[in-house]
């Protein structure tokens, strides 16, 4: 299968490829340099650099308000965990007073069905001529 004009066509696109390169290649050698305003990374100088004497300081000022800040998140949750004990005492008071309210009830309950239980017993008993 012979395709005619694929060869110039391949070879017109490569020499196309080369021109486009030399002309931006041409167009970065001849054109002024872009200037962007404003800086994105504005670069200036110190007056002055920090002594070591000056960077221990600062850690001991630093290390200071870490350790107070820490004995204050301590004592915080210390609190919270003498509130919570708190809690788990007034709640354990409640239900042991729920119960102590609920248990003459079921005492009472338990009777009565003792005493129904019996009842019926009895009325089967009469029902059935006294055999069971």
């Amino acid at each position: 299968m012979d395709m005619p004009d694929v060869g110039v066509a391949v070879s017109s696109g490569a020499v196309g490829s080369i021109v486009t390169a030399l002309v931006a290649w041409w167009r970065t050698r001849t054109t002024q340099p872009r200037k962007i305003e404003p800086s994105p990374l504005p670069v200036k100088e110190e007056d002055k650099f920090i002594t070591r004497g000056e960077c221990k300081r600062l850690m001991c000022v630093h290390d200071a308000a870490l350790s107070e800040l820490r004995s204050d998140v301590k004592t915080g949750n210390i609190n919270i965990l003498h509130k919570l004990e708190a809690m788990d005492r007034k709640s354990e008071e409640r239900a042991i007073a729920a119960h102590n309210r609920i248990e003459p009830l079921v005492k009472e309950i338990a009777k009565n069905i003792g005493q129904v239980e019996l009842m019926k017993e009895g009325f089967l008993r009469a029902a059935m001529g006294g055999k069971k």
